[in-house]
């Protein structure tokens, strides 16, 4: 089936990237950085490569079509330090389309909902490694992030760095893919933007890899996020064999008769214990949810300072020393006025003093240029901070806390998910629970449940959906067949009750025909006639 993925990233200058280093090993190509005074030749990656282009509005200079000067040019109009001349947005192709197919799915989407907002689109279509999965064709858009007009770039424009656009670029690109699919592969799933949760799968996502964990991966070295996305595929396929397992026990009992009749107390009563454990699952991911701590990476200021902090204390330590020998020059009478008063009346008892006044001032001297030494070391320290290797080497220094941030950020988002998901099992739980109370009400003490129906247990009550369905399958048809004003007089009444008090039964079980149920193979299906337990 076909995948959808889509991530938007930023290429900035604080963390030490070249915008057009990124260019040109998307593209393959080899192009040289103005601003570095660097060549960046990763021609030798060309093979990968099976489309490259630039989609640009029609209010872009003409020269801008040309790679080296439209990245040199994005780069010049940023001087902020920590400037975002591009972002990049990565794309899943669909394996099921061919190589024409997929290069023109691109070119209508960056055309269409890039250059069509004014961005300039660099795509670059990459094939899959020879080493990797061979399904996974992708395509790297590097996007410009200011406004353009026929005298180049202009201001920047905040809409594209809003929440709301990659919203409905993830949209347009998962609408635009369907149509493509449909046109040339009419027979496989669609694809949706939308999260697992929001889709209403019971399925754990796994985790984006990056290229250095595929990487390591590649060379069979075993990684914490491989193992843990190995993880969670073992355990969603161990939960589609359950559910399948469900389904054809089920299945088979009904087709066997082996339904068994319970008091409708009792059903209540296991349906509100199973109920009971998956409000303690979901208590229990929000407690976690609540104690986990997002670490913050240090700051980039604190770095700097950290690196020029040695050549800081030395230049205090060299002011402290001048300041020292200059009092000391005080206390022996050396000033300036009484150096000019030797100067226009020379005398024998200032004579005496003179002496000592030149070796204050030698070491007056010796004390100064020791501090002017150390005030040139600490700029020339703090401007390395500033310059690209200082910022790279900083960014190296900074990335094992963001990986931690990014990391925990993640199992928020995860956790987010259960609770979630577990949210709607429990109140799907709910309404089932609150029908059977009400057809037990209305006189049903005893209902239909498959005799040998699993419980609920497994991942976070991810069988819970099912569970209950089949619990209350009896009760969901006399609920429907019952008429409006006793359901309304019932449920009147329940609202009336304490929590957790016995429902009494208003009046005896119907005598009237016994009512038909939807059977989990399809169709309706007579409930059979079984003995009482």
């Amino acid at each position: 089936m076909a995948i959808y993925s889509l991530r938007v990233q930023t290429i900035g200058r604080g963390e030490g990237r070249s915008v057009v280093a990124a260019a040109a090993y998307r593209s393959g190509s080899s192009l040289a950085d103005n601003r570095l005074g660097m060549d960046f030749d990763f021609s030798a990656k060309r093979e990968g490569v099976t489309h490259t282009e630039i989609a640009a509005p029609e209010n872009a200079p003409p020269e801008f079509l040309d790679r080296e000067v439209l990245w040199n040019a994005a780069d010049a109009a940023d001087r902020r330090k920590d400037s975002v001349p591009a972002r990049e947005i990565l794309v899943a192709l669909p394996h099921e389309l061919n190589d024409e197919q997929r290069r023109e799915l691109v070119q209508e989407f960056a055309r269409g909902s890039l250059a069509g907002r004014g961005m300039i689109a660099d795509i670059a279509i990459h094939r899959p490694g020879g080493e990797g999965d061979d399904r996974n064709h992708h395509a790297h858009i590097l996007v410009t992030t200011r406004n353009v007009d026929r005298s180049g770039f202009t201001s920047k424009n905040p809409e594209w760095n809003a929440r709301e656009f990659v919203v409905e670029v993830r949209r347009e690109w998962a609408d635009l893919q369907n149509k493509y699919l449909e046109r040339h592969a009419p027979d496989v799933a669609k694809v949706s933007e939308k999260s697992l949760a929001e889709q209403g799968l019971d399925r754990e996502p796994t985790q984006h890899k990056g290229p250095d964990v595929t990487a390591m991966e590649r060379r069979g070295e075993r990684t914490d996020l491989g193992e843990n996305n190995r993880d969670i595929e073992a355990q969603n396929k161990g939960d589609e064999r359950v559910d399948r397992r469900l389904d054809t026990e089920v299945a088979d009992a009904w087709r066997a008769k082996t339904w068994a009749q319970r008091p409708t107390d009792d059903v209540i009563k296991e349906m509100e214990v199973t109920r009971a454990a998956m409000a303690r699952q979901c208590d229990a991911w929000q407690r976690e949810r609540e104690g986990v701590e997002t670490p913050r990476p240090p700051a980039i200021r604190k770095l700097e300072a950290d690196l020029t902090r040695k050549e800081a204390a030395a230049y205090r330590k060299a002011q402290r020393d001048e300041e020292r020998v200059k009092v000391q020059a005080r206390s022996n009478g050396l000033s300036i006025k009484r150096i000019v008063q030797w100067h226009t009346n020379p005398s024998g008892a200032l004579m005496k003093s003179l002496v000592s006044w030149h070796a204050d001032l030698d070491r007056i001297a010796r004390a100064r240029s020791e501090t002017e030494r150390a005030l040139r070391a600490l700029n020339e320290r703090r401007a390395w901070t500033k310059s690209e290797p200082g910022r790279a080497h900083i960014q190296n220094l900074r990335q094992p806390g963001i990986d931690a941030a990014k990391a925990v950020k993640t199992h928020r988002r995860t956790l987010d998910r259960k609770i979630k998901r577990m949210d709607k099992r429990i109140d799907d739980a709910d309404k089932d629970i609150l029908r059977t109370k009400v057809v037990g009400r209305l006189g049903h003490e005893r209902l239909r449940v498959p005799a040998d129906l699993p419980t609920a247990a497994g991942r976070g009550g991810a069988n819970a959906k099912r569970y209950f369905r089949f619990m209350a399958a009896e009760a969901r048809v006399a609920y429907a067949k019952a008429p409006e004003q006793d359901v309304k007089d019932a449920l009147k009444f329940l609202r009336g009750l304490a929590p957790g008090a016995p429902v009494p039964t208003a009046r005896p079980a119907s005598s009237g025909p016994t009512p038909t149920l939807s059977s989990p193979t399809g169709g309706a299906s007579k409930a059979p006639d079984l003995p009482d337990s």
